[in-house]
Order: C-alpha cells, then sequence, then structure tokens
C-alpha cells in the first residue's frame, strides 16, 4: 500500500476514535440527547432541606492558602437559583430531605452547579444512603484527556463525562438513577434520605487528582485557588419520593405496558383530552381516548397529565 495512503489512514482512524470517545455520553442541554434537566420542570416535586458542609482547601497543595468559604449551607438548599455553597478541593456537602428519595421510572434526582458556561465545568462524585451512616457511591466515568491540565481558562467537553454531578451549565441538573445502585448491600434505594456531594479534585497528578470509577484520573478546572473554589451546589432537586409514590397510587391511575415500544393504554383517566410531555415538563402533544401510539415518540421518560393525574411511561 502507498505510504501516504498508510499516514491518512492512520489519521483518519485517530480522529475518528476521538470523535467516538467525544461523544461517549449525554450532550450539553438544549441539544438532542441530552438528559439535562432545566431547574423550571415540572418533574421536580421538591428539593434538599438541609445541607451540611465540610469545606476543602482552597488549594490541596497550598493549604496555607486556607479553606473555600464561599456561602453558607442555605445556598445549596431549596431550588435551583445560582446561590451556591463552594466547597473546595476534595469538600463535601451532605443533603437531606422532608421525603424520602425512592427509585422510580428514569432518574430519582438531580443535582445543580453553576458552571457559567456548557464547557466549563467543576465536578463532583454523588453518594446516597438510606440510613445516614452507610453510603454508596454511583459509578462514574470521565473520558475528558489527561495531556494536559484544564485550568481556569480552558474548556473540556461534558460529553467526555458519566454520572459526575457538574456535569451540566447553571440551573440545568445531571440526573441520577438509583436503579444503577440496585442490589447494593446496606442500602435501600427506595428510602434515601442522605446525598453526599463530594468535589473532584481535578489536577491530572496521580498523587493529588480523583479517579472515576475505571481508575481513569478526572481532568477538571485546576487550581481553583479561590474563595468559591471547587465544586459550587446550587441545588438537589427530587424526582421521585415517598410522598408522591402514595399520591400516584391514591390516584389509582396507569398506563401499560411500561415501559412501551408504541401502544399504551391508559387506566383511571377521564374522557376528555391528555397531555404529554417530556422530561423537561414541554408539551410534546396531546390525544384522546385511553390509548397512545409512542411509536414516533424518542426513546426516553414522559409524562401523561390530565388535570390532577400524573403517570410516567418510558418509551424504549
Amino acid at each position: 500500500m502507498n505510504k501516504c495512503k498508510v499516514i491518512v489512514s492512520v489519521i483518519v482512524i485517530v480522529f475518528l476514535q476521538t470523535i467516538t470517545l467525544a461523544q461517549s455520553f449525554a450532550p450539553e442541554p438544549e441539544e438532542m440527547g441530552s438528559d439535562a434537566i432545566y431547574k423550571d420542570s415540572s418533574i421536580f416535586i421538591g428539593w434538599a432541606s438541609d445541607i451540611s458542609i465540610t469545606r476543602g482547601p482552597m488549594n490541596i497543595l497550598e493549604p496555607s492558602l486556607g479553606l473555600t468559604n464561599y456561602g453558607s449551607a442555605i445556598d445549596g438548599s431549596f431550588i435551583a437559583d445560582n446561590n451556591v455553597i463552594s466547597l473546595g478541593d476534595g469538600g463535601q456537602a451532605i443533603a437531606t430531605f422532608a421525603e424520602a428519595i425512592v427509585n422510580g421510572p428514569g432518574p430519582d434526582f438531580a443535582v445543580f452547579e453553576n458552571g457559567f458556561a456548557n464547557h466549563y465545568m467543576e465536578l463532583a462524585f454523588v453518594e446516597v444512603s438510606s440510613d445516614g451512616i452507610n453510603y454508596s457511591r454511583f459509578e462514574s466515568i470521565s473520558e475528558t484527556p489527561t495531556d494536559v491540565q484544564i485550568d481556569n481558562f480552558s474548556y473540556s467537553d461534558c460529553r467526555y463525562l458519566y454520572n459526575l454531578a457538574g456535569k451540566y451549565r447553571v440551573f440545568f441538573g445531571t440526573p441520577f438513577d438509583l436503579e444503577e445502585l440496585s442490589g447494593t448491600a446496606g442500602l435501600d434505594i427506595n428510602h434515601i434520605t442522605h446525598i453526599k456531594i463530594i468535589d473532584v479534585v481535578g489536577s491530572i497528578t496521580p498523587d493529588t487528582g480523583s479517579y472515576d470509577s475505571q481508575g481513569n484520573i478526572i481532568n477538571d478546572p485546576y487550581p481553583t485557588p479561590f474563595e468559591s473554589g471547587g465544586f459550587d451546589l446550587d441545588a438537589i432537586g427530587v424526582i421521585h419520593s415517598t410522598n408522591l409514590h402514595l399520591n400516584e397510587l391514591s390516584q389509582n391511575t396507569s398506563v401499560f405496558p411500561n415501559p412501551t415500544k408504541d401502544l399504551i393504554y391508559l387506566h383511571g383517566f377521564d374522557v376528555g383530552t391528555k397531555c404529554i410531555s417530556n422530561l423537561n415538563g414541554l408539551l410534546i402533544t396531546t390525544f384522546e381516548g385511553t390509548k397512545y401510539s409512542a411509536l414516533n415518540l424518542p426513546a426516553g421518560m414522559y409524562f401523561i397529565k390530565q388535570g390532577g393525574k400524573t403517570v410516567r411511561f418510558i418509551k424504549e
């Protein structure tokens, strides 16, 4: 084979591999395929009611700078409003809730950070507990290249990241699905009382940095030697809770089959118009009757609403 053709082929393969890596996971908010959830989505039924904080240093390698001190506990609770609590390198926040979070269809809660742009991401691990003592961490993946340290003047791509809070810009929550932790010893995914957010130290120096579940070092802005350094917790939005579960049972409404690839049949709804909305609360369509063809809907989670009645279904 001609040497030039070989070189071109190698370049093309490397280029395609890079694109594939960059597109492994969900893209930025409002792009097709994104799972980012806007703060005003009707999917949210509650928010963290209390936050306890353990601050981390402004720079883990320069302890003389002291701890971060931006924001207060109340800024990390209630609704996502861009009032934040800064955790610092390796700092953490533990959130509690008025009602226990339960495992439902699709994501069960979402974590909000205050990144000012789609490609500026300060990240954190997420752990949950059903007793406030023992915590289980969501498996996370970072495929962000580690040849050059990301700093406060460089950017990355959220498509490299999975199950790391802070993946999306301000006002868009990163979703987490408790089903992924099903079968974890000592964890009741239908009674989550505490969520722990732990700042990722984004240094690519092996002795300093944080690692994902696959052993990859995570590259995010470092150092951030400011009073507002590290992950900035804005809010944690609840999607499924014990309270909502009881409400849904009392409505005596359902759809089947669920999940579905095409037709769904409704039970417990009244005669008249029903609305279908997506994960972000946007109206997709309306329909009449007791069945609906979801064949043309993209895969994902949807809501059927009529008056005070709401059911969720999954399109495969």
